[in-house]
């Protein structure tokens, strides 16, 4: 792609990145067979459990580690109970409420126009190492109220992280005489619920991991109207709009980032399930015609391929599509905008390929498209993390960087314009936006149109059925007419 090496995007690991592959991770994983040295999470997004449509939410829960034969003598446990969560929080945009079945929830109270700041938190609870077993400590330091906070978010015991084990061999310290057993096994329950509520409520946070007292009650959809990400330089988590949301709306967040944005229905149900404990009803979920499915299938299949046209591959996929000029990695990323709001994936996966597009748009020479997207990133950029971006401008990684970078390019080829310096292209969004929706509009006559015919059928059967009934009664009148005249001749 002939783009000049000063243009690359540079230092986006941490918020902008590809899909690699197309087979399923958990999003939450053990990185090597359990040992006694170590316990790890391994995330591409770490948000608290729920779901938007019918997940866990937030609240108490149980459940037992299955590991009791560690220890064939020690009786099996259930989790100490949570304390009394406290009482629902309220903002001048949102509350936290009681959901039936789901525990608490944020939802809007007023109109949040796309773009605006609805949370901003330090950590709750914060751990600097991707090592689950080391919220304890942190835990124990806490103050009354925040335990009481802290203990009123869900917890749930993937299998798969062996809480019981990592207590028993990581924090339990064996020449502690002064515990007889029955106090090890009360201890053994409260660092797996520690443990499990940290592992289902936690956050990326800088280089470690983080719950927060109100990010961590957003639950999940995978269409979410918000966007979750902390802030290196308000060192603060945020939580932004993506888009406008309405009073009594909840507001969701994702918990699969990166290429989990792409899975289809059958992988992001797994991938919830294991990790989280529930099963997401979201728009995207309770899709049965097959749409979303369809649209995410060949979104992953498009990423791919612009991700191998851009970095190259030793073994690309055949069966990805690969643009094989820049022209075709043109029209392929436009094609991945497109369908990304169509499916109402409006965050940092929308950035990159807005990125892209400007990208090899650049390459080509196209500048008023190139500046059009690169514009197009800024806003989404800025309806996803706001505007106090210094870590970003600073590593020159940032969409306005990118965008002056584009004007720069375009000075330089003289094309321009003075007058338009300070001139803002139209947003690509908006121009895609009316597509769509001149598209659904066009849809709905359609299916305006389709249930007119369809009403105009039936009427018709109707009509003819009536016809044909008054038919008949008209001939069995006639014939008892012709009986009562003639009675010598009837039968």
């Amino acid at each position: 792609m002939a783009v000049d090496s000063d243009l690359t995007i540079r230092n986006l690991d941490h918020i902008y990145f590809f899909v690699e592959n197309r087979t399923p991770e958990p999003t939450i994983q053990s990185t090597r067979s359990p040992s006694p040295t170590s316990l790890t999470l391994s995330r591409s997004a770490s948000p608290s459990v729920g779901s938007s449509d019918g997940g866990c939410g937030s609240g108490s829960g149980s459940s037992s580690s299955g590991n009791s034969a560690l220890n064939p003598l020690a009786a099996k446990f259930e989790p100490t109970a949570c304390l009394t969560p406290p009482a629902p929080t309220t903002s001048k945009l949102y509350e936290c409420r009681e959901v039936k079945g789901r525990g608490l929830a944020l939802f809007a109270t007023s109109l949040i126009p796309i773009g605006t700041c609805i949370v901003s938190e330090e950590p709750l609870l914060h751990i600097g190492e991707n090592v689950l077993h080391l919220a304890w400590g942190p835990y124990c330091r806490l103050s009354n109220l925040q335990k009481k906070t802290f203990d009123a978010l869900h917890f749930y015991n993937p299998e798969h992280l062996h809480l019981e084990r990592a207590s028993r061999l990581l924090l339990i310290d064996p020449n502690d005489h002064s515990l007889d057993a029955e106090d090890v096994e009360e201890l053994v329950q409260d660092q797996v619920r520690v443990m499990g509520i940290f592992a289902c409520n936690n956050f990326q946070c800088g280089k470690g991991l983080a719950v927060f007292a109100t990010t961590s009650r957003l639950n999940h959809s995978c269409v979410p109207n918000v966007h979750h990400s902390y802030n290196p330089t308000i060192k603060k988590q945020t939580v932004y709009a993506v888009r406008d949301i309405q009073a009594g709306e909840e507001l969701c967040t994702t918990y699969l980032g990166g290429q989990g944005v792409y899975y289809v229905r059958a992988q992001r149900i797994e991938s919830l399930r294991n990790n989280y404990g529930f099963t997401c009803a979201c728009v995207s979920c309770s899709d049965m015609t097959g749409q979303s499915d369809a649209r995410r299938e060949f979104m992953s299949a498009l990423a791919y391929g612009l991700q191998v046209f851009q970095y190259g591959s030793q073994s690309p996929d055949p069966v990805q599509c690969v643009p094989t000029s820049p022209l075709l990695a043109l029209k392929q990323a436009e094609d991945l905008i497109y369908m990304l709001i169509e499916e109402g994936i409006l965050s940092i996966e929308l950035c990159k390929a807005y990125r892209l597009a400007s990208m090899v748009a650049l390459g080509l020479g196209d500048f008023e498209r190139a500046r059009e997207y690169a514009f197009s990133e800024v806003e989404v950029e800025r309806n996803c993390l706001g505007g106090r971006l210094d870590d970003l401008v600073k590593n020159g990684a940032g969409a306005a960087c990118w965008s002056e970078n584009v004007d720069e390019a375009m000075k330089k080829a003289g094309v321009l314009p003075p007058a338009a310096k300070g001139r803002k292209p139209k947003s690509a969004s908006q121009k895609l936006a009316a597509k769509m929706k001149k598209k659904q509009k066009k849809a709905a006559e359609r299916g305006l149109q389709l249930k007119a015919e369809r009403d105009a059928g039936r009427e018709q059967k109707a009509a003819e059925k009536r016809a044909k009934i008054e038919a008949q009664r008209e001939e069995e009148r006639k014939r008892k007419e012709y009986d009562a005249a003639f009675p010598g001749l009837k039968g």
